[in-house]
């Protein structure tokens, strides 16, 4: 909710809804048996947001605003789940036919199943399937500033001490589009089918 370029955009109406019920809809839509946590901060800021989640019975997680490894691996050992499924709340198009080729892979042998080492999906369309034990197993206080924040670059940025799987769309050039909500003129461009 306290997005600077776009501050309250997870529940700004896109398509009649708030953008974050396309997001949960779509993951439940790809992946059905699969429960849902979303995972916001414990600002005064994300109070709308809990409390929309909550009135419409969607499993939430409140964690530190700017430490979003923590948060996440708060909300991973609260949960008996062998996999973490990562999906931005900015993205109402997340493809659902993506998700289901992540997950279809879950049997191997990956610490991260993704679509983004390289990217060549559109932005806003992906997904990342993290290991909940390669994840634990991290050790928080080696990380960067940047990889608290940003919770998979720590596989990205060592990629010779992990396991990683990029799912390929076979178009590189997908990869220059944007799907993702980052401003409101997104919204409006997404909105009108650009």
């Amino acid at each position: 909710m306290s997005s600077r370029r776009f501050p309250g955009k997870v529940l700004a109406p896109f398509k009649g809804k708030p953008l974050i019920t396309h997001v949960v809809e779509r993951v439940s839509q790809a992946l059905p048996r699969v429960p849902v946590t979303v995972l916001t901060s414990i600002e005064t800021s994300d109070d709308p947001l809990f409390a929309y989640l909550v009135s419409q019975n969607i499993d939430v997680f409140r964690g530190a605003l700017d430490n979003v490894f923590e948060r996440f691996s708060m909300c991973a050992r609260g949960r008996d789940c062998k996999w973490l499924l990562r999906i931005f709340a900015d993205s109402p198009l997340v493809d659902p036919h993506v998700l289901k080729e992540l997950a279809s892979r879950v049997d191997e042998d990956w610490d991260i199943i993704t679509t983004v080492f390289p990217r060549t999906f559109p932005r806003g369309t992906n997904g990342e399937l993290i290991r909940t034990s390669s994840f634990l197993g991290i050790d928080a206080h080696t990380l960067t500033e940047h990889e608290r924040e940003h919770v998979t670059s720590i596989f990205y940025n060592h990629p010779e001490k992990f396991r990683i799987l990029n799912i390929d769309s076979g178009d590189p050039k997908l990869a220059e589009l944007n799907l993702c909500v980052d401003t409101i003129e997104d919204l409006r461009r997404l909105e009108a089918g650009e």
